[in-house]
């Protein structure tokens, strides 16, 4: 019940984050998302003692991802050449899935390293509190880290298409030397 929320925000927001990409490009909503999954794994490490708590932040969570999916992956196909396009998704895919597989690992360890003992119980240890605390640390950590690879791979992207245009204009005018000398007997 608790992942509830999550799921529906991601079938209902992932169709419309096409559309906000097809809108307002790429990088504006990979950006928006990745700090939207940051502010929400932010606040699960804050505010996770109630099931409604953890519920609402998986919700904004999932807004983020839904963002970040769809504006990572226009970008990889945007920026590819066409004949390398098909490795491009796959190894994208790949990295998705290690993700994927990766979190539960840590998580197991931090859950496995930090056990405690209850008072009157006399079989077995239970989760200590602060496991919780490290896995949703750990997970605002990884986002805030994701935060500067797409601010990274914001400023080289723009720093492409401004050397791209340059490179386009200076083609242009080798194209047509008679461009410069319109205009003048007028």
């Amino acid at each position: 019940m608790v992942q509830l929320p999550f799921m529906i925000v991601i079938l209902v927001f992932a169709p419309s984050s096409g559309f906000i990409v097809s809108k307002i490009g790429n990088l504006k909503p990979t950006v928006a998302g990745t700090i939207i999954m940051t502010i929400g794994f932010f606040s699960l490490f804050m505010f996770h003692s109630t099931e409604f708590m953890i519920a609402i932040n998986l919700a904004i969570v999932a807004a983020g991802i839904s963002l970040i999916q769809v504006g990572a992956f226009n970008i990889t196909l945007e920026y590819t050449p066409h004949r390398f396009s098909g490795v491009s998704i796959g190894m994208s895919v790949v990295l998705v899935l290690i993700g994927s597989s990766i979190g539960p690992a840590i998580a197991a360890i931090y859950m496995q390293t930090h056990q405690e003992l209850v008072k009157g119980v006399t079989t077995g240890s239970f989760l200590s509190p602060i496991s919780y605390n490290l896995i949703f640390l750990a997970a605002t950590l990884i986002s805030a880290i994701s935060i500067t690879l797409v601010m990274i791979l914001r400023r080289r992207i723009t720093q492409s298409q401004s050397t791209l245009k340059l490179e386009m204009d200076a083609s242009n005018m080798k194209q047509d030397p008679r461009r410069n000398e319109v205009g003048k007997n007028d």
